[in-house]
């Protein structure tokens, strides 16, 4: 009996020092501009990470696009989407961009500490393993935070991160830098990247089940006529006002995906 009641004692201590997720909401700053990009996740795995018009949901386990056109917002599948936005990209001709040149040997290592808008995080650097062979901006570095408790928010932000890696795969592909930046962003919730944005104010706080609904999710079939039709519009639009590009809600007419939302994306830009 005295073994049970230790036990269950103890049982009791781990539970109040684990670091279960609640609902977070923070909100980062986009470096050289007044950009925000807002990321919400729920305890229970929902998240959003919104910017502008554009966002992306992750919902029930799945990742979704979230964006608007000339008829209002809609949602993809984020595999969907990709695969459309390829077939879209090849019907109008779009060749893979060429190999980019070698870029010889990274690595990826934690180099420090630094803390950012209140929270620790460990500094990670990728840098060539032979600096004399490096070019100019290939050194890339971000805080990342691995507080279990904030989890659920790299994990929303990592959302971006893999759109912008299938998109580099329709374009070609990416060279060897761009996996470890995948690796490096996937450790944790990242409170700075490099010079493109930082950690600016986190909350706990109870969000509602409502900011994770979903517009009309189209199907791929649904999608492509969707994008086609928007891209028809803008092209008509375009020719009919000669003087200047028309109004068109969607950031980036297809057969090219609608511009996502800033974040942390696999290339990073040089520095």
């Amino acid at each position: 009996m005295i073994r049970i009641c230790i036990a269950a004692v103890a049982a009791l201590a781990l539970a109040a020092c684990s670091k279960a997720p609640e609902d977070v909401t923070a909100r980062y700053a986009l470096t050289g501009g007044p950009g925000v990009i807002t990321v919400q996740a729920a305890a229970n795995g929902d998240a959003r990470l919104d910017s502008g018009q554009q966002a992306l949901v992750h919902k029930g386990g799945v990742d979704y696009v979230v964006t608007t056109d000339a008829k209002g917002p809609f949602a993809a599948k984020m595999d969907d989407f990709l695969a459309v936005i390829g077939e879209l990209a090849r019907e109008d001709g779009m060749k893979p961009r060429p190999a980019p040149p070698e870029q010889g040997e990274f690595e990826l290592a934690k180099t420090g500490t630094d803390t950012i808008a209140g929270m620790k995080g460990d500094i990670w650097r990728i840098t060539p393993k032979d600096p004399a062979k490096g070019v100019p901006g290939q050194t890339v570095d971000a805080v990342v935070s691995s507080d279990s408790a904030f989890a659920h928010v790299g994990k929303a932000l990592s959302m971006q991160t893999r759109l912008g890696a299938g998109m580099q795969q329709l374009q070609g592909g990416g060279g060897k830098i761009d996996k470890l930046v995948e690796e490096m962003l996937g450790k944790g919730m990242v409170l700075r990247f490099d010079n493109t944005l930082k950690l600016d104010k986190i909350e706990k706080a109870p969000i509602d089940a409502k900011v994770f609904a979903l517009p009309t999710v189209l199907d791929k079939a649904g999608l492509k006529a969707r994008l086609v039709a928007e891209r028809d519009r803008a092209r008509a639009a375009a020719k009919a006002a000669p003087s200047g590009p028309p109004p068109v809600m969607m950031e980036t007419p297809a057969p090219q995906a609608p511009q996502a939302p800033q974040a942390p994306s696999p290339r990073p830009q040089a520095k």
